[in-house]
């Protein structure tokens, strides 16, 4: 079990290319969210050299709910600008279309209530 360090992630976004926290996390099991994200957030804000920077937004679906995670790469170059979020009318024809959807039985003692 390795913990994260500064050392540890610059070599991890130098094997693997650009990453969200979330997969730099399945890399470094022994340490916790925060502590990913404290280490990258004192990386993208050094005073005298920039180690890494925000090379892009995407979004992931976590359970019911989706987030706009970073992307991030190693670096001294400007940060991607952060997308704006869905509208209203963005969020309606998303659950709209996920209604429309056929419904499926998620268990055999549903499967009376299809048929």
């Amino acid at each position: 079990m390795t913990r994260a360090s500064h050392a540890a992630i610059r070599e991890t976004l130098a094997a693997c290319g650009p990453l969200t926290s979330r997969e730099l996390m399945s890399f470094f099991p022994a340490s916790s969210q925060q502590d990913i994200a404290g280490l990258l957030g004192s990386m993208r804000k050094r005073v005298a050299v920039r180690q890494v920077y925000i090379h892009s937004w995407t979004r992931e679906a976590d359970h019911a709910r989706d987030y706009i995670r970073a992307v991030y790469a190693l670096g001294d170059l400007p940060d991607a600008r952060k997308p704006k979020p869905m509208s209203n009318a963005e969020r309606c024809r998303r659950h709209k279309a996920r209604k429309a959807l056929p419904r499926v039985p998620n268990s055999v003692f549903n499967l009376a209530a299809f048929l």
